[in-house]
């Protein structure tokens, strides 16, 4: 499917030439050049285009490993379909092709989360519990099987019949995956406990954290407790936090609740470790103690959508 000058990808394109493992490469390659300084991303990390009725959402990067730059644009208006990447060469400033980011997306998000925990999490992970069973999560189970040797992945869902349905969908990636719907049941044992919900409200308190234990947040509202940060009566406060973009951090997800809620920010600042693409350069550790329980906020960072576009242009030919 083609419009004059630029071909355009669509969704069943993309999924017929781009793998979890893919995934898992490109997103760690991104944020270890990012962490190293060698892309940059649009700044503000994202731009608001219009509103009711028609809004858009434009985040982008420019990637000298792939010597191109890209735009990430999606729908925020009532209707809105799809996000489709535009890549760019970065020269020439020539457009390429514009990748449709249906399932692209999904994917980018759930092997950041994978890649998050190969940075953060033990060695022996050996149990992954996901939290939420939308569309993205149901991506978790085939790039953290591709990711680490896992004995089984947990679901968890408000009901029991879309844990059932992840649990199906994911019957494919040769881990068993338990459906449930009671968090203070699966949250035990957990090595990863993946946050991906569209809640507003906490769901994953201090009480669910074990030592040793890794916890990632990703969703979009407040689905953390603050008491993850901080501690409570009823758990322990994170050991080390860590971040992939802290400036988009702080508008969305759960810091953005935290910090609109009224954590202070000299709190916030005292308790971050480093960012996340800086541990994939290297430049600093991530765990650094099996016993460590340690939080890392995944908000999606555009370098990583522009490089699986290049992916899946080049691996269709397309120049």
């Amino acid at each position: 499917m083609t419009a004059p000058g630029i071909p355009l990808v669509p969704d069943a394109d993309v999924r017929s030439v781009v793998t979890p493992a893919d995934a898992l490469a490109a997103v760690r390659d991104a944020w270890a050049d990012l962490g190293a300084e060698r892309l940059s991303l649009s700044s503000p990390a994202i731009t608001r285009l219009g509103g009711a009725p028609h809004g858009f959402s434009l985040k982008g990067a420019l990637l000298d490993r792939y010597g191109v730059a890209g735009v990430r644009v999606t729908p925020t208006h009532t209707g809105g379909r799809n996000s489709w990447c535009l890549v760019l060469e970065s020269e020439s400033g020539r457009p390429l092709v514009a990748v449709e980011e249906s399932w692209l997306y999904r994917l980018r998000t759930a092997a950041s989360a994978a890649v998050a925990a190969r940075l953060l999490a033990r060695r022996d992970t050996e149990v992954v519990t996901v939290v939420g069973a939308g569309r993205i999560g149901r991506l978790m189970p085939a790039v953290f099987a591709e990711a680490f040797p896992l004995r089984e992945i947990r679901v968890v869902a408000r009901r029991a019949e879309s844990a059932a349905a992840f649990a199906a969908e994911a019957a494919g990636c040769g881990v068993p995956v338990v459906p449930g719907t009671d968090l203070e049941a699966a949250a035990p044992g957990s090595d990863v406990l993946v946050a991906i919900t569209s809640s507003r409200e906490p769901v994953v308190h201090a009480r669910h954290l074990s030592p040793g234990g890794t916890l990632l947040g990703l969703g979009g509202g407040a689905e953390l407790a603050a008491d993850v940060l901080t501690g409570s009566a009823t758990g322990r406060a994170v050991d080390r936090l860590y971040v992939d973009d802290l400036g988009y951090a702080r508008e969305v997800g759960s810091i953005g609740a935290w910090l609109d809620a009224g954590l202070p920010p000299e709190t916030l600042a005292a308790r971050l470790s480093g960012s996340l693409p800086e541990v994939a350069a290297g430049l600093l550790p991530g765990r650094t103690d099996p016993g460590e329980t340690v939080l890392g906020v995944v908000q999606g960072v555009a370098a990583c959508d522009v490089a699986l576009a290049c992916l899946a242009m080049r691996r269709l030919g397309i120049s």
